[in-house]
């Protein structure tokens, strides 16, 4: 529920959202989870009043989606970045998974915000990342149409194959630990050894 001190104000909200202030909400909504949240104790984590947060943003759906509009541009980035050049579609989705399963152990609470929260944006804000989601999904799906149509690849659907893939790495936010017995390349390789002995013609 929400409380009064969270209502959102009437002024409009003074441009792009501080990185300390994305990183305090991203700490208290994975804590907390989005709805259990405050205002003020997010105000608490930064060191500031209640009254000097309101100064930066308009209400608490702001920090959120600016947390969702960060997470996916730097996925999307760093996604394009290992696409380009001269690599097999085997390759590509190796890469894929490595840079996926990296971005989830580097940011695991900020991919907490993204997965289990995702549905609290609203409105346009909601339209504009499900249409940025929807071009990452997209860039995994063309790679495996790749596939297929060199004969990489067995035939299958290519969006289902491609959530598949996606799923294995996005669900590593509930489990993986930094500090655990494997790092983040030793479980993407371990996702691509599965994902491509099912994909891979023989």
């Amino acid at each position: 529920m929400t409380v009064a001190g969270d209502l959102a104000r009437t002024d409009p909200a003074p441009g792009p959202v501080r990185s300390d202030i994305i990183d305090a909400a991203t700490k208290v909504f994975s804590e907390r989870g989005y709805h259990a949240a405050s205002m003020s104790e997010i105000a608490d984590v930064l060191g500031m009043r209640k009254p000097s947060l309101y100064h930066h943003v308009r209400k608490k759906e702001d920090l959120l989606y600016a947390i969702h509009e960060q997470l996916i541009e730097e996925l999307i980035e760093e996604t394009t970045a290992v696409c380009e050049g001269d690599k097999s579609p085997s390759e590509l989705l190796h890469d894929v998974l490595l840079v996926n399963m990296r971005f989830v152990a580097r940011r695991k609470d900020g991919v907490t915000v993204f997965l289990q929260e995702r549905r609290a944006v609203t409105g346009e804000r909601w339209e504009t990342l499900v249409a940025r989601r929807d071009h990452y999904e997209r860039m995994l799906r063309q790679i495996i149409i790749d596939g297929v149509e060199a004969g990489v690849f067995v035939d299958v659907p290519p969006d289902i194959a491609a959530r598949g893939v996606l799923a294995m790495a996005n669900w590593g936010y509930t489990w993986f630990q930094p500090d655990g017995r494997l790092t983040p390349e030793q479980v993407a390789e371990t996702f691509a050894a599965i994902v491509l002995s099912g994909l891979e013609r023989r």
